[in-house]
């Protein structure tokens, strides 16, 4: 049995729809039209493409009688295929959210077991029916109908909250897909019509909303990290730059001491011997001293004002 989960909001069930409300109503594999017993018009199989063929089971010896409906000719006539889609005009463009219908008959007429005719059921790229085993479902020579709620915004369409990528193309039609698993898909008869009571206008914000909302917060994740990566290689490579920097200015002004002291000391050492000589290198001995000392103050508001700016950065 194909998952249950994949057809929430999808109903199996033994009965047909009125004529009310209906926009296609197609009689697949049959090359003629044909009123069912409630009144239904259904129009000869069109809107197909893809490689796929009709199957007219009325033309075998035996004849067939399907259990669980009253319109035996929609059963008896289908279209198989590998993989084949339908193409159904809307003819509708509403910036308005719509709710509609997508009724899919089905009946196993060939097969006797389970496991022999397998397939999958597509709106645009959307997996909507996993896994259809006919004869699994109902046996063989019974009616199966499936019902697909879905709902459509201009040339959106969503299932369960969710968008349907590829589900309307650029002529405004629904693309329904059969795609085969084992042996050939197969589909008796398509009607589609609308569902009823449009959504409000909230339901529609909503869904935007929550449209794939946990991609949305993973990227956003990702991009976080991403960027505070990005930031703490940045604050690394600056605060290498600033150590490397402070190191150089801390050997320059070093380097510039020591050279100012030797040449203190020689010139100390000639002038020392007269009494002017000890007058001026006395004065000029206080200038060094004073100039010195203004160096190490400049050193110290520097030092000062790094450490300030480095607080302001971490706070």
């Amino acid at each position: 049995m194909f998952p249950i989960f994949l057809l929430l909001p999808i109903s199996i069930i033994m009965k047909k729809t009125s004529d009310q409300d209906i926009i296609h109503a197609i009689d697949c594999g049959n090359y003629m039209r044909y009123h069912s017993f409630n009144g239904i018009k259904y129009k000869s199989d069109r809107f197909f493409q893809g490689s796929s063929q009709f199957i007219d089971y009325n033309n075998k010896i035996e004849i067939i009688q399907i259990k669980e409906t009253l319109d035996q000719d929609i059963f008896q006539t289908q279209r198989q295929g590998f993989n084949f889609f339908y193409q159904l005009p809307l003819n509708m463009n509403s910036s308005e959210i719509q709710n509609f219908i997508l009724m899919l008959d089905f009946a196993e007429l060939q097969y006797s077991n389970s496991n022999e005719r397998i397939f999958e059921v597509y709106l645009g790229n959307k997996l909507i029916i996993a896994n259809l085993d006919i004869y699994k479902e109902v046996g063989r020579e019974t009616a199966l109908t499936i019902e697909i709620h879905f709902q459509i915004q201009g040339q959106e369409a969503f299932y369960k909250d969710e968008l349907l990528l590829g589900a309307i193309n650029k002529k405004n039609e629904l693309i329904i897909r059969l795609k085969a698993i084992k042996n050939q898909a197969s589909i008796a008869g398509i009607i589609l019509k609308f569902g009823g009571k449009q959504n409000n206008q909230s339901d529609v914000e909503e869904r935007k909303i929550r449209r794939n909302p946990i991609k949305g917060i993973d990227g956003l994740k990702k991009l976080s990290d991403e960027s505070l990566k990005i930031v703490e290689q940045e604050v690394k490579e600056n605060q290498k730059d600033r150590d490397q920097n402070e190191d150089q200015e801390d050997k320059r002004i070093q380097i510039m001491e020591i050279k100012l002291l030797e040449f203190s000391k020689r010139l100390m050492t000639l002038i020392i011997q007269t009494p002017l000589g000890i007058l001026l290198g006395s004065s000029f001995l206080l200038i060094c001293l004073i100039t010195l000392w203004e160096l190490r103050e400049n050193r110290k508001q520097e030092n000062k004002n790094i450490g300030n700016i480095k607080d302001i950065k971490q706070d």
